[in-house]
């Protein structure tokens, strides 16, 4: 088996893509981050769109499998 991603077939990477936008958004919002949904939304194919719409709720709903921001302390 290859890790390299370019060797799947597009619509493997086609969902991964979506899944990484999906998962995007569910980061920036619990992190109050400033996004656009529906820009985001645009770039999805159109044949992925409900597969879109389940990540990102499986993703705002399972939000400990996100990573979390570092701790930076502010020493002025």
């Amino acid at each position: 088996m290859s890790y390299n991603l370019a060797e799947l077939p597009r619509e493997e990477r086609d969902k991964l893509d979506v899944d990484l936008h999906a998962s995007g958004i569910a980061y920036k919002e619990r992190y109050g981050m400033p996004f656009n949904y529906r820009e985001i939304e645009l770039l999805i194919p159109a044949n992925l769109k409900d597969y879109f719409k389940e990540r990102v709720e499986f993703f705002r709903t399972n939000p400990y499998q996100l990573g979390k921001l570092p701790y930076v302390a502010n020493d002025k």
